[in-house]
């Protein structure tokens, strides 16, 4: 008579996560910042944050050692996951089992829209944890492949969250901050104490979700001028705004023409980027537009 096979580790166990660690002879990485989750609340309180049901599928990326992947396959219909190293590959294959399509690759490097774009008619969740050195970059890919995303909840630094929450007229707001606002809807879920992970890191995390805004904000023909109009004007944040546009050469706008535009769409010229609205910049980008399009002077 056999008996029942012995259950997979459990990543949210610090003891199991070393002892796994050392059958691996795997180290964790400052380079790909690497630190792993293990406080089982916060785990449940992530797949809930996502409202995952059986009818969905998930894309989580950063798995690790699969701590939150064991509640999404739980919870999830399909669970597809980008890690980007080959040894955490080879241990998510015991801690998840064939249950999540594991996919070895670098998230920035990865074509997204082959990966999501599978499931004609069907939205994909999207879970990640991510490391600060590459989370503007990350997040800037998931946007770019929101046309497949419902939501997305990201882990990240307390600091980059408090960035991509800051409301109009303060001086973290950045231009990630008016790009997120403008493509999705965010609320932040909790902070996460830095004491919750293993190794240790310096700084404390935080969980937000965005919701893609469906119709959106932006036509997809005036999404590349948006793009310049907010990066020209956060590029030197001790300039006003209309400095900032005038000295931005893919815009080809003078001081005046800047000024004039400014004023059209209802922005003082002497404020700084950051006291803009989303939707100031969506006037901007539109008025930018339909003057390259020489339907304004």
């Amino acid at each position: 008579m056999t008996g029942k096979p012995a259950p997979p580790p459990d990543p949210t166990s610090a003891t199991q996560l070393r002892a796994l660690f050392r059958r691996y002879r795997f180290r964790p990485r400052r380079s790909l910042g690497q630190t792993f989750l293990t406080d089982g609340n916060i785990v449940r309180k992530i797949v809930s944050a996502a409202g995952i049901s059986p009818q969905d599928s998930v894309l989580e990326i950063g798995p690790g050692a699969g701590a939150v992947t064991q509640h999404l396959l739980r919870a999830a219909g399909r669970v597809a996951a980008i890690e980007i190293d080959r040894v955490l590959v080879e241990v998510l294959k015991e801690t998840v089992g064939k249950g999540a399509e594991v996919i070895c690759a670098d998230v920035l490097a990865v074509p997204l829209d082959e990966v999501l774009g599978q499931q004609a008619g069907r939205l994909w969740k999207v879970v990640a944890n991510l490391p600060y050195s590459i989370t503007g970059p990350a997040i800037l890919r998931l946007l770019e492949a929101r046309r497949w995303i419902s939501d997305m909840i990201v882990m990240v630094q307390a600091e980059v969250a408090e960035r991509l929450a800051a409301p109009p007229g303060s001086r973290k707001r950045g231009w990630l901050t008016v790009l997120m606002e403008i493509c999705c809807e965010g609320s932040l879920i909790g902070r996460v104490s830095r004491n919750c992970f293993w190794p240790r890191p310096g700084v404390d995390s935080a969980i937000l979700r965005f919701t893609v805004r469906r119709p959106p904000l932006v036509a997809a023909d005036r999404e590349s001028v948006l793009h310049e109009v907010i990066k020209a004007a956060f590029a030197t944040r001790r300039k006003t705004v209309l400095n900032a546009l005038s000295h931005a050469v893919n815009l080809e706008l003078s001081k005046e023409a800047a000024r004039t535009l400014l004023e059209g769409c209802g922005v003082q010229p002497d404020l700084r980027a950051e006291a803009l609205s989303a939707q100031d910049f969506l006037r901007l980008a539109e008025a930018v537009g339909a003057r390259a399009e020489g339907r304004t002077p």
